[in-house]
């Protein structure tokens, strides 16, 4: 559905995924048109991208900018490049992510923070948000004041950081960043619009750091593995998002330690306070 002047929501396909809706898959038409991810790779939900751009008498579709490499954003670009001819656009550190290759999905143009792609009479300009990835990046359009977050904010939730991929350092920083902007409608990657975006992330920035002096708390308390962290930060979690949550603990720890307020104790998964 049109969601703003110039701006459309595509029908999603899969349901919740670890709590998550499907990914949001975003059009943005003036003339000509640019994708925002690309959702899932399957033939039904690439096919039913594709109506909808045919619905709403898209004839060109000039670029499918993907906001980071996770395969329920890129999954589906390789195939809808395939139908329409769009130009592949990624961060330059997504562009080399073997994550991003393995969805066969090969970038055609790779840019880097505040680098603009014109559609129309719109200009689009690429914010490096690193944090969820390390070459995720929001797209914004001074005109409307519209952002398009991908997981760097959500709708609902807090974005999950990955220390395998993520850092939550970066995923701060950046989200800072984001107040420098004039946001007055935020488009997730999952979830529902946000109308309110600099309150959302001002409260994310306060959560984040709310946890991590919880952290803090509970190191002081004398729990130094990270599985006890968990029990204690997350009490009712549900067991299949245990392993997210171990990571998103790590990442925090992981923080705390290039800071200096946390050491490692040389075990894995074992940390206390410094001295």
């Amino acid at each position: 559905m049109e969601i703003a002047a110039n701006i459309h929501s595509l029908p999603g396909g899969r349901g919740d995924i670890l709590g998550l809706r499907h990914a949001n898959v975003y059009v943005v038409v003036d003339g000509e048109a640019a994708l925002i991810d690309a959702g899932y790779e399957d033939d039904h939900e690439v096919e039913s991208k594709l109506e909808y751009l045919r619905e709403i008498g898209v004839s060109k579709l000039s670029y499918i900018i993907v906001t980071h490499r996770h395969y329920d954003h890129a999954g589906g670009a390789a195939k809808i490049k395939m139908a329409t001819g769009a130009r592949i656009i990624a961060h330059s550190q997504e562009a080399l992510a073997e994550s991003l290759a393995s969805t066969s999905v090969a970038v055609d143009r790779a840019v880097e923070d505040g680098n603009v792609l014109e559609v129309g009479g719109l200009e689009l300009e690429m914010i490096h948000t690193p944090g969820p990835a390390p070459g995720h990046i929001c797209i914004y359009i001074k005109k409307g004041g519209v952002l398009f977050s991908g997981d760097h904010v959500l709708g609902l939730g807090t974005t999950a950081i990955m220390p395998q991929e993520g850092s939550m350092a970066e995923y701060i920083d950046s989200l800072r960043k984001l107040l420098a902007y004039d946001i007055q409608l935020m488009c997730p990657g999952h979830g529902p619009l946000i109308g309110a975006p600099r309150r959302k992330i001002q409260e994310l920035v306060q959560h984040r750091l709310e946890r991590e002096e919880q952290v803090l708390r509970f190191l002081k308390q004398g729990l130094r593995a990270v599985d006890e962290l968990v029990r204690e930060i997350y009490p009712e979690l549900d067991e299949h998002l245990r392993a997210m949550a171990q990571g998103q603990v790590t990442s925090h720890l992981i923080k705390l330690e290039q800071e200096g307020k946390v050491a490692s104790s040389g075990r894995e998964g074992q940390y206390s306070l410094p001295g």
